[in-house]
């Protein structure tokens, strides 16, 4: 801790060195204006933990040794006179670190007149300290010293307080940009995780139903078969109902802990024009990532507010990476999404890409569980679950899904939903409510 302490003020006094020589002599003496003002002012603004009277007077003392050194090495100039011409720039510092810490100058910095005015009043009565020391300030010289003093102090104050600005600013875009992907990556992930969830329900049911038939095996084997035969049967179908009723609780703690781990959906919703936003972010940085060039158009015509917008997620996510998929080999690659409100009774949604299609002889069995011409990196082919689980989502919610692809054309999916006055709320930003049925209740 004060080692980087300690490394940050040599750093604030090196620099503050080292820019201090951009200067010029404005009345043909030995004071001088410098850029190194500049340099100390932003420094003590960013480094908040230093104390300015500890910060400013040693930049101070490291500026005069650094001129004196540069005088005496470079200059040709004897030592004594070297630091008779530079001490005075000491007290400049010592002035100004004084008048900055007593005035709280970090507080100002949410009142911009006020800051301003205070650094340049700051940097005025320190250079009229180091006149003092240099004996230049006579009644007959002020006149002439006074202007340029003023004029030199708000210039430099300005300035400060405009690159300071101008890098917080930069900060606050590069932190909202960060937060937007981190939120765009953490809903991608929970509407995933929400469709990984669906399966392990239905598969939960499923299990439910051969548990059943298992144990209804059991009490119906009668004595058409041997004692022997009808007593192993008999402890199979049992043993099979046990172990399905363990498989049954192992989904269910899952499960439930799936359902901890995720939050719910906002009660007020999302815009679909944010959820488009979204996902125009996620599918842009996944073409980025696969070398894809493509050009993704959106069509909204009436913004919605969404409130179950994870089955949303899930359903768009899946059919743009179909959209990718068919787009990886091609150079000018077209996708658009289409959202409209047909007659106050269907929400219709499209997805077109101007990809390689499909064929012909597959479209009849695309939405098949399973079913997959995609292979893998390594050879393996792919699950074949993602129209799968779009269509089952949209028969959850009382929807369908078309599909119309010609091959080297291009491949369109169409899917609407109906505007039910039951279920889960839809919001029209034009003031329409609708509900869509996304639950499972009938």
């Amino acid at each position: 801790m004060f080692r980087n302490f300690y490394k940050k003020i040599l750093i604030t006094a090196g620099l503050t060195a080292l820019i201090g020589e951009v200067y010029f002599y404005p009345f043909g003496t030995g004071f001088r204006f410098t850029a190194g003002v500049i340099a100390i002012s932003f420094l003590t603004l960013y480094f908040k933990e230093i104390p300015e009277t500890i910060l400013i007077p040693f930049s101070g003392v490291i500026v005069f040794m650094f001129r004196v050194f540069l005088s005496t090495i470079l200059r040709d100039t004897p030592l004594i006179h070297a630091i008779n011409l530079h001490y005075p720039s000491f007290f400049f510092y010592l002035t100004y670190g004084l008048i900055l810490k007593f005035a709280k100058i970090r507080l100002l910095l949410r009142y911009p007149v006020n800051f301003i005015s205070v650094m340049a009043l700051a940097d005025i009565c320190s250079n009229m300290v180091e006149l003092c020391i240099r004996h230049e300030m006579n009644l007959v010289y002020i006149r002439n010293v006074l202007t340029p003093v003023i004029g030199v102090g708000l210039i430099r104050s300005i300035i400060t307080f405009s690159f300071y600005w101008l890098i917080e600013r930069y900060k606050l875009i590069i932190l909202n940009e960060e937060h937007q992907k981190r939120y765009s990556e953490l809903l991608e992930l929970l509407s995933e995780l929400k469709a990984e969830l669906f399966y392990m329900k239905k598969s939960t049911n499923d299990l439910e139903n051969a548990m059943k038939e298992g144990y209804e095996l059991y009490q119906q084997l009668n004595g058409q078969l041997n004692e022997n035969e009808i007593s192993t049967l008999r402890k199979k179908a049992l043993n099979l109902a046990k172990d399905i009723h363990e498989i049954k609780k192992c989904y269910l703690r899952i499960s439930s802990g799936f359902m901890q781990l995720m939050p719910e959906e906002k009660k007020e919703g999302m815009a679909m024009s944010a959820i488009l936003s979204i996902i125009r972010t996620n599918t842009e940085r996944w073409m980025n990532t696969k070398g894809i060039k493509a050009e993704l158009r959106i069509y909204l015509e009436r913004d919605l507010i969404i409130t179950k917008y994870f089955t949303l997620f899930s359903i768009l996510n899946n059919l743009l990476n179909n959209a990718l998929d068919a787009l990886e080999k091609q150079k000018n690659g077209i996708i658009e999404i289409k959202l409209c409100v047909i007659n106050d009774q269907y929400i219709k949604l499209m997805v077109f890409d101007n990809g390689q299609g499909i064929n012909p002889k597959d479209l009849p069995y695309i939405f098949e569980p399973g079913f997959s011409t995609k292979f893998m990196e390594d050879g393996s082919i792919s699950t074949g679950l993602g129209l799968t689980h779009v269509k089952n989502l949209l028969e959850e919610m009382d929807g369908k899904i078309t599909v119309k692809s010609y091959p080297g054309k291009g491949t369109k999916f169409e899917i609407l939903i109906p505007l039910h006055k039951r279920f889960t709320k839809i919001f029209d930003t034009r003031g329409t409510t609708y509900e869509v049925q996304v639950d499972g209740r009938r």
